[in-house]
């Protein structure tokens, strides 16, 4: 029998809504027992992600059920309603793109489309897309670079709209730019700490965005943030064993919002934090060898 907390949370509602960093974007997540959605619309294009149990809703005239592992795809201005469609509950969550950042991700895509596109399906089972989306949502979540956050939105709405729009829709493939590469390699290594955008470097490459972001990781074997956050971490390495400043001011000094942010780093490429490293390889440890 389960205690009255657990009950409790069992049968509670829970839903948080709000705009990260990145304009044009709003987050949702929700795990829910008995909440029901009017009927209602969104100014933005919803991309959602059935977690957990099942839920259901009227859109353009037919009943959709949302069961664990789909998509769901909503465009701007479509009325639907949604509702919990199982005992277990209901979880989900939504990235929601406004229109004005949709069509600069357009831009960025390349897209040759009359205006902008709609989805054809909104329940869509694409399982190879499910790690991108919890990818960038964690990337939109919490304080993260533009360039990353960039990088991922496009890299999940690229396959959703070559998979499931309304309009034919093909991505170039990726030819040597090896120059442009050049040039964007050098630009992330003298401004690794700084908040660089996608259209920094397309400006300085002359290439598109997306374009662009596929050239370089089939010539370098990474992402542009991906590149930018190595070196960041690399002068974070050297600072550690030259510098007497607090990690705090380390971290936040070299691009990383605060000293959890780059610890988390720092483990994930070196496999120990930044501290062990710093007292390991302090001067005062070395001079007394």
């Amino acid at each position: 029998m389960q205690t009255s907390s657990s009950t409790t949370h069992l049968l509670t509602d829970s839903a948080r809504l709000w705009k990260p960093g990145l304009p044009g974007i709003e987050l949702f997540e929700a795990r829910l027992r008995h909440h029901r959605f009017g009927k209602h619309f969104h100014e933005a294009y919803t991309i959602g992600f059935n977690e957990h149990g099942r839920g259901c809703c009227h859109h353009q005239g037919t009943e959709h059920h949302h069961e664990p592992g789909s998509f769901n795809l909503v465009d701007p201005g479509d009325l639907h309603t949604g509702q919990v469609d199982s005992a277990e509950g209901w979880s989900f969550r939504n990235i929601y793109i406004e229109l004005p950042l949709m069509e600069q991700m357009l831009e960025h895509l390349e897209w040759r489309g009359s205006g902008v596109p709609h989805f054809k399906q909104m329940i869509f089972w694409q399982p190879s897309l499910r790690h991108i989306f919890y990818g960038l949502f964690q990337a939109l979540a919490e304080p993260t670079s533009q360039l990353h956050q960039q990088s991922l939105l496009l890299a999940l709405l690229s396959p959703l709209l070559q998979l499931n729009a309304d309009q034919s829709f093909h991505i170039r493939s990726p030819k040597p730019e090896s120059s442009a590469v050049a040039r964007v390699r050098t630009y992330l290594e003298e401004h690794c700490c700084d908040n660089v955008s996608i259209d920094e470097l397309s400006t300085l490459s002359n290439l598109s965005p997306y374009y662009l972001i596929r050239c370089f990781r089939q010539q370098v074997g990474c992402a542009p943030h991906q590149y930018q956050r190595h070196w960041q971490l690399i002068r974070v390495k050297q600072a550690l064993t030259i510098s007497s400043q607090s990690l705090s001011a380390i971290a936040t000094d070299y691009g990383f919002y605060d000293q959890s942010h780059l610890n988390r780093a720092f483990k994930q490429t070196f496999g120990v934090t930044p501290g062990h490293y710093q007292k390991s390889n302090s001067v005062q440890d070395r001079s007394g060898e």
